[in-house]
């Protein structure tokens, strides 16, 4: 194998087929006018797995996101966490953002991208690509190649691809050249001088990645990763690396994987952080690094190492090392590296495996001597972590050697704040403690994983009490204690506790419910959480079965809308198709009340449209009053006419019903036309019924004396149907007088 960095040559995927053609016709020419997706400024919104599908089309199909801004060099931003599953069927799976040119196509073609990406911190998931003979294969395919010496007016941005703050769990990729979670890579050879560079920064993958040539669990071939991280199998034949196949420049990212680089006894260059890297700083690995020549924990082939540490089995034929297999200086006369990069050979302040735990302080001290703020370390007798993995939404993992007197309990408490998470440790250890959980034999190492949340709230010590009391409350209710466990378990992994802060109060769950709401047999769980009590931001989620938590109202909502997240639900929340329409609707009511706050209800109704749930309350009758649209209503008033006896108005319908009914206390005959009691709260006490033949839904109104308000008389009762335009009428009502 050549000494220098691979030439990477360019086998550009197919034309566009003629479905996609009918797309352009049918769904972008209405765009023309504007642009195709909303704008934050400059930067254009993806708010859904329709619009990533929509920003591959735009740009492989060498298109406009609106008039004179081509797709391929705007910025991006991703707004929620989305699923793109239903974009990644047949053989092949996903089509990768930026698929590259055909050669002899015309040379104003850019089909790469060539722009800014920004994740948001979100989270993608269900991205399966299995092309095994594709080129740069990945979420992101390639960016542009500017031939030396090239100056290109018309990709004025094309100078840098930013790729940033984006997370991809449980990845499935198979390709050939270039292969990574994030994007398949660019032409290598193109540099930071020539021909632009690409940066990715902030970005985290799980999953398995398979290539022929450059494959990485980030990227394929990359001028600098930075604060990235892979949990997973990364496979190919030469140039596989944990985080990138072939790089300049990777720093500040840590690796939890199997590399396996060369098959049948040939191929090579294989890396727990690089299969080729020439600069490595302040990243680490732990796993395995398999393979024939130049094979090493933390690069294949590289220059300059520092501030790194390996903690992996390292095994090939030639040139095999703990940290690096092979090391080489690389002509880089026409690459300007980052700062504090180097293409020298030199390794500095770097630790493996075999080093004594003592050493670790060394380490520690050397990157404080640098004036590096990376390393953060739970307790002495572990295994450092970098510092931006306490705020990771995939969380991270350490590792702790036990010392003489150590028990799980007390290296709970030293990693996650708390002993109680003491039994996490066990299952996650079990083959290495052994049956005997109490017999802890001094020097085993233990790989701890931490969730974020687990991390932040467990120092606290509120997440255990809460889990007491979820935990109560669930069996009054009579769940079985291990399905509670279960969903509990949910709540810690899904950050259920991470969110704004109102007056420095932590967040709680104020009210759950655990029902099979949509009739599959399979219990789901809604929750509320909030900063507080009262009248407090926070958040609504609804779990489904196995499938990721959907947030249904969140802060926004409380500040926008006025909506409260304290108290709890007034009614377990239930699903039915209640319109007819062949979707389910779902409907609770939220208590706003709680530690002498303000009483009251809002009643919250979501329709199943696709992967959406739409929030359609605006479909029920209601007399808003002064309490806000969560207000519904018909506003019936009622009138003593006689000794118990009463009429109740209903001006939405203008009809009257009389009725008998019994007030708290005897009505004398001058007393007629008064009536009084507690304040009206509109509809309640929802109930999906059959009325003629149809779905239906019946609710409640206490009957309302003149001046509002009325007690002990009685509640008006309306079934609510949905015609066939999807408009609700109240079909019939009728009085329920109440009688000593």
């Amino acid at each position: 194998m050549a000494d220098d960095l691979i030439q990477v040559r360019f086998v550009h995927i197919a034309g566009i087929a003629l479905f996609l053609i009918l797309f352009w016709q049918a769904e972008l020419c209405a765009h023309a006018a504007g642009s195709v997706f909303e704008k934050d400024g400059d930067i254009y919104l993806i708010q859904s797995a329709q619009d990533m599908r929509t920003l591959a089309l735009l740009v492989n199909g060498n298109k406009e996101v609106e008039p004179d801004v081509p797709a391929h060099n705007a910025s991006y931003r991703l707004t929620r966490d989305i699923d793109l599953s239903p974009y990644c069927t047949g053989e092949t799976g996903w089509e990768p953002i930026g698929c590259g040119c055909e050669e002899g196509e015309d040379e104003t073609c850019v089909r790469e991208f060539n722009g800014t990406f920004d994740g948001g911190n979100h989270v993608v998931t269900g991205l399966y690509i299995n092309l095994p003979g594709g080129e740069d294969q990945g979420l992101f395919g390639t960016r542009s190649y500017l031939p030396e010496g090239q100056e290109s007016a018309e990709y004025q941005d094309s100078g840098r691809t930013v790729i940033k703050n984006l997370y991809i769990k449980d990845c499935d990729i198979t390709g050939g050249l270039n292969v990574g979670g994030v994007m398949g890579g660019m032409e290598i050879t193109s540099g930071l001088g020539n021909g632009g560079d690409l940066l990715i920064e902030n970005c985290h993958v799980t999953g398995k990645i398979v290539g022929f040539d450059s494959a990485g669990g980030i990227t394929g071939a990359v001028s600098a990763v930075e604060n990235c991280s892979f949990t997973g199998t990364v496979k190919a034949y030469e140039n596989a690396g944990g985080i990138a196949g072939i790089a300049y420049y990777i720093r500040g990212c840590a690796v939890y994987a199997m590399v396996e680089g060369g098959f049948d006894q040939l191929g090579g260059d294989a890396g727990g952080i690089g299969g080729v890297a020439v600069c490595v700083r302040d990243s680490y690995m732990t796993g395995a690094v398999t393979g024939t020549d130049n094979i090493g924990g933390i690069t294949g082939r590289g220059s300059c190492l520092t501030g790194c540490y390996a903690r992996a089995e390292v095994t090939g034929d030639d040139y095999t090392g703990e940290l690096l297999g092979r090391s080489q200086h690389f002509p880089l006369e026409k690459v300007s590296l980052p700062e504090g990069a180097s293409s020298n050979v030199e390794i500095r302040n770097c630790l493996t495996a075999g080093e004594d735990i003592t050493d670790l302080q060394i380490f520690l001290d050397g990157a404080e001597e640098a004036g590096l703020d990376v390393w953060y370390c739970v307790d002495d007798y572990a295994w450092p972590i970098l510092a931006w993995e306490t705020e990771s939404r995939f969380g991270y993992t350490v590792t702790v050697t036990v010392q003489e007197g150590d028990s799980l309990w007390k290296i709970a408490g030293a990693v996650y704040g708390d002993g109680h998470f003491s039994k996490q440790i066990y299952e996650q250890n079990r083959e290495r403690i052994g049956e005997n959980a109490s017999l802890l034999k001094a020097g085993t190492e233990l790989e701890i994983t931490v969730n974020a949340s687990q991390a932040d709230y467990a120092a606290k010590r509120d997440i255990w009490e809460q889990e007491k009391e979820f935990l109560a409350v669930g069996r009054k209710r009579g769940i079985a204690r291990a399905q509670l466990k279960r969903f509990y378990r949910r709540l810690l992994t899904d950050d259920l506790w991470n969110g704004v802060v109102c007056d420095e109060r932590k967040r709680q769950i104020n009210d759950w419910a655990i029902a099979d709401l949509d009739g599959n047999g399979q219990k789901d769980m809604v929750v509320m959480a909030g900063e507080g009590r009262v009248l407090v931001p926070g958040e609504i989620g609804l779990y489904f079965n196995g499938e990721p938590a959907y947030v249904l109202k969140d802060e926004a909502a409380y500040y926008e809308d006025n909506f409260a997240f304290g108290g709890g639900f007034w009614y377990a929340p239930w699903m039915a198709d209640i319109d007819n329409g062949g979707s389910q609707e779902l409907l609770f009511e939220v208590f706003n009340g709680g530690n002498g706050g303000p009483g009251g209800r809002d009643i919250c109704l979501f329709r199943h449209v696709g992967n959406e749930w739409v929030d359609c309350l605006e479909e029920l009758p209601n007399d808003y009053g002064e309490r806000g649209d969560s207000e519904v209503g018909l506003r019936v008033s009622v009138t003593c006419i006689g000794v118990n006896r009463y009429e109740a108005y209903c001006p939405y319908l203008d009809e009257r019903i009389e009725f008998d009914g019994r007030n708290s206390r005897e009505i004398e005959e001058n007393e007629y036309g008064r009536a009084g009691g507690a304040n009206v709260r509109g509809f309640f006490g929802f109930e999906c019924v059959s009325y003629q033949g149809k779905n239906a839904l019946q609710c409640r109104e206490y009957l309302s004396g003149e001046g509002g308000n009325a007690h002990g008389v009685g509640e008006a009762v309306f079934f609510l149907v949905w015609d066939e335009d999807g408009v609700c009428r109240v079909a019939d009502w009728r009085v329920e007088g109440w009688i000593d």
